[in-house]
């Protein structure tokens, strides 16, 4: 971990906007030096020019792809210096029926919101476990209670909760804390993609939708990505020193009786 006289850096994949975005730019805004990845290497600059504090390493990757995973992490490395935490807000869903969909989707579902957690955690403890560090991944509350529409996101989503769990138990001897955040339902980019709006202009099937969804949640309202942000940043900093292993839901009290 970073000494009181060492500036604290982080790598966030999956930083070309939505979550992603908002941790780097809270990270960033807190004096943490920032790396950020994404599979949109436009996307991840123009993130990096919006805060001094925030570099983009300048090419794509994919994190579902265990070589870039490796290759991202060293170029972090390399560019920071040393890598204290490194945080993938990598995810991706659509709401369709199970048995609708094929098991090329399914593929798909796993290998972006579970497989990619699995990658960038080996590569991250790699870089950290000679001077320990954080490792914060992506969960989701759909992971946690199930979510029709969603069947393999959450079964995907629940063994992020897992991963942690174990993890946090095989590197504690490291000095690497691993938790995750799981959101409840939040407005990004993808939720737009769903054809999902929020706000309260939402009309028609969408708003429909967001309303139905919303009367499960106990403050009646969307996260926000910075809401989101700034629980990762707590868990990837100093102040959550004595926390490993656990997942904090950050959804409005959706799952608060789970």
């Amino acid at each position: 971990m970073a000494s009181s006289t060492e500036t604290r850096t982080a790598l966030v994949v999956g930083a070309g906007s939505g979550i992603g975005r908002a941790t780097a730019l809270e990270l960033a805004q807190s004096g943490v030096r920032v790396v950020v990845a994404d599979l949109n290497a436009e996307a991840a600059a123009t993130v990096a020019g919006e805060h001094e504090n925030v570099v983009a390493l300048g090419e794509s990757f994919n994190a579902t792809v265990p070589d870039d995973c490796d290759r991202m992490v060293a170029a972090a490395v390399a560019e920071a210096g040393h890598l204290d935490s490194v945080v993938s807000t990598v995810g991706w869903t659509a709401i369709t029926k199970f048995l609708d969909e094929t098991p090329d989707y399914w593929r798909r579902i796993v290998d972006v919101n579970l497989m990619s957690a699995i990658y960038l955690s080996a590569a991250a403890a790699r870089a950290m476990k000679e001077r320990g560090g954080t490792v914060v991944l992506t969960s989701s509350e759909a992971g946690t209670v199930g979510t029709s529409g969603e069947a393999v996101y959450s079964a995907a989503k629940a063994g992020v909760i897992g991963l942690v769990k174990s993890l946090a138990r095989e590197w504690a001897r490291y000095g690497i804390r691993v938790n995750a955040v799981a959101p409840g339902i939040t407005s990004t980019p993808l939720l737009v993609e769903q054809g999902i709006t929020g706000g309260d202009d939402a009309q028609g099937d969408s708003g429909a939708v967001l309303q139905s969804i919303l009367r499960g949640v106990p403050l009646r309202r969307l996260g926000e990505p910075a809401e989101i942000a700034t629980a990762i940043a707590f868990l990837a900093g100093d102040g959550a020193s004595y926390i490993t292993g656990q997942t904090l839901c950050v959804g409005g009290g959706l799952t608060m009786g789970s």
